[in-house]
């Protein structure tokens, strides 16, 4: 909300600068020898900087009519521009008596092709800071108006042909555009124009304001109206409305507007680290308290999930500290993939760049993306957000129902606790840290699975109804990076699974062990449960290398054994599974199973030995000490 407040203060600070310049020069008018060098000396010592007046003119009386033409003040040593303003002329009429009690009454001002030059170097100085001069400093804090009605009072502005250019060294902003005032629709009340068109962070960048005019900035009696469009890439921002007292941002009636492909977006614009998300759209109420900005009452469509909350930026802190309560009736759980770095997939309200990136993913058949998550941006604002989803629609392979989670953001670390899921009947919850404070930022994540529903993993498949059982486990994962694929490319840790009292396909036993028998009957008389003594395994991680660790399916057919392992920086996997009959098969085939490749396209191939009896002797696993040794991270 800080850069809006910047914008809209840009008008409104043209327009102070020139009215400093003038009452510097009438000030001198009143207790000078009117000469005109010595005016560019006093105006000069005044502002601090070099001042040319080619000419003035003034009409004295109660109300003095003056005339500057060809004004010029110098720019900063450090500024590029050639100069800071530039006025080819001056012209208003100023009421005397008023100034003796500190009011300036300006019952008309024409600026005639005013050029303004303001900037801003990698140091954080500004050309428009005249603190080296003590009278214009204590001459800006004095005029400085604390409420509305303080305003200086111009009954009539006129600003013909203005110019306006802003840089920003260490923001990369460079924009140029045009000040002026014009009549509004229909014969309305004169109102103010800023049109600005430049680059942000090399980024297309575009500024249109419309504001009432400057009598209606004094007159307390009347709301003063704002309409505020900014174009930034492919990011749209609009705020309209009215304000009671603008200096104040008192009896606001405002709406903003939010729109883009990827909220990270805003950052560059409004020094929000905002997460990467799916095309969005916000909309709201804007508040202002002493210090604070406020988005009430808002409604958010991100992707295919819909939100709603308050949100607050608190700038009285170092850094600023942002506050958000949000909640959904209605979430898309793969909109959330893009917050930590996945693919939401190439279906549903995705942006351009997403499908371009899950279509790169699908052709090189890989599954986490390289793609920058700019965490470093956390450094930036402190925060606590909490999102509290009562609905959840997720594919079948990841039965989420509902979920929940609270970040907090403090000097660039995150953490996410509690984090919550409802997911197959069960729960998952647990712990997110992401370190950026440094370059190469590090996460860690710490997870327990309670009691999920392992058919609930097949629903929608032949599978469904003979698939039964609890899912255990426990997972925690540490790696480094800028994206998701460095991330996973790099991470140590584990993941425990254990499934304990189910039942799973006979199908799938059956052409796990290539029984052909079995599996030709079932294949026609269809899919048979067979009781599962117990599964369990583990995933370990070294430095992105997955490796399938005492990983079983007990049945009371067969035992089946994975082995093998994953490469998560090259995203290729190699394993293979068997399985040990438990019981006599006249025609067995018992070739291994191996899936290699790419780990989202792998290549299955069977091989395939002569038909020969088997005798069937697999023994049953101690499931109980066993499982119970696994989750207790005992190996």
């Amino acid at each position: 909300m800080a850069g809006i407040a910047k914008i809209i203060g840009w008008s409104v600070g043209i327009l102070a600068v020139l009215l400093v310049v003038a009452a510097g020069a009438i000030y001198f008018f009143a207790t000078s020898d009117w000469v005109r060098g010595q005016a560019e000396t006093r105006v000069g010592v005044y502002s601090g900087r070099k001042t040319t007046i080619d000419d003035i003119k003034i009409d004295w009386g109660s109300t003095a009519h003056v005339r500057l033409r060809n004004v010029q003040v110098a720019n900063s040593s450090w500024g590029k521009a050639p100069y800071m303003l530039k006025a080819e002329e001056v012209d208003f009429d100023i009421r005397l008596w008023p100034l003796l009690r500190g009011d300036f009454v300006l019952p008309h001002l024409t600026l005639h092709k005013p050029e303004v030059y303001l900037e801003r170097n990698e140091k954080e100085q500004t050309n428009w800071d005249f603190s080296q001069s003590p009278v214009a400093a204590g001459a800006a804090k004095a005029v400085a108006p604390k409420e509305r009605h303080q305003t200086p009072l111009i009954g009539r502005l006129e600003i013909d042909g203005g110019q306006l250019g802003y840089s920003d060294l260490k923001r990369k902003i460079d924009v140029k555009g045009t000040i002026s005032t014009a009549t509004g629709e229909a014969g309305g009340q004169p109102e103010a124009r800023l049109d600005l068109a430049g680059t942000l962070e090399n980024q297309p960048l575009k500024v249109h304001f419309v504001g009432g005019s400057a009598v209606m900035l004094r007159q307390t009696d009347k709301p003063y109206p704002v309409d505020l469009d900014i174009a930034y890439g492919a990011t749209r921002l609009a705020v309209k409305g009215t304000l009671q007292d603008p200096i104040q941002w008192k009896g606001s009636d405002v709406q903003i507007e939010l729109a883009g492909p990827n909220l990270a977006d805003i950052y560059p614009l409004l020094g929000i680290p905002g997460p990467r998300t799916s095309p969005y759209r916000i909309t709201g109420r804007l508040e202002r308290e002493p210090g604070v900005w406020k988005v009430t009452s808002s409604t958010w469509h991100v992707g295919d999930s819909d939100l709603a909350g308050d949100i607050a930026i608190d700038e009285r802190q170092t850094p600023s500290h942002l506050t958000a309560r949000l909640t959904s009736r209605h979430l898309t759980f793969a909109d959330l993939a893009p917050v930590i770095g996945a693919s939401p997939g190439k279906s549903g309200n995705v942006s351009q760049q997403q499908a371009a990136t899950e279509r790169h993913l699908q052709a090189q058949g890989e599954l986490f993306p390289n793609v920058p998550l700019h965490v470093e941006r956390l450094r930036a604002m402190n925060m606590d957000v909490s999102l509290d989803a009562k609905k959840v629609l997720a594919p079948s392979y990841l039965p989420v129902t509902a979920l929940g989670f609270s970040v907090h953001v403090e000097n660039g670390v995150a953490t996410v606790n509690p984090l919550k899921l409802a997911m197959a009947g069960g729960t998952v919850d647990g712990e997110l840290k992401v370190d950026a404070r440094t370059d190469t930022p590090a996460v860690r994540t710490a997870l327990a699975l309670r009691n999920l529903d392992f058919g609930a993993f097949f629903r929608g498949s032949r599978f469904f109804d003979t698939t039964r059982g609890k899912i255990q486990g426990r997972m925690s994962l540490a790696g480094a990076g800028r994206s998701l694929a460095q991330v996973m490319g790099t991470s140590n840790g584990y993941i425990d699974l254990a499934v304990q009292g189910g039942s799973v396909s006979d199908l799938m036993v059956s052409l796990a062990g290539l029984q052909i028998v079995d599996a030709l009957v079932l294949y026609v008389t269809g899919d048979h449960r067979i009781p599962i003594r117990c599964a369990l395994g583990r995933l370990a991680f070294d430095h992105g290398t997955v490796t399938f660790q005492k990983t079983v399916l007990d049945t009371q057919k067969s035992v089946l054994h994975v082995e093998g392992q994953a490469e998560l920086k090259s995203q290729i996997v190699n394993v293979t599974v068997t399985a040990d009959p438990k019981k006599f098969d006249l025609l067995d085939l018992h070739g291994p199973v191996t899936v290699r490749g790419k780990i989202r396209k792998p290549k299955i191939t069977v091989k395939v030995p002569i038909p020969h009896p088997v005798i069937g002797d697999a023994k049953d696993i101690a499931c109980e000490a066993l499982t119970k040794q696994l989750l207790s991270g005992k190996r």
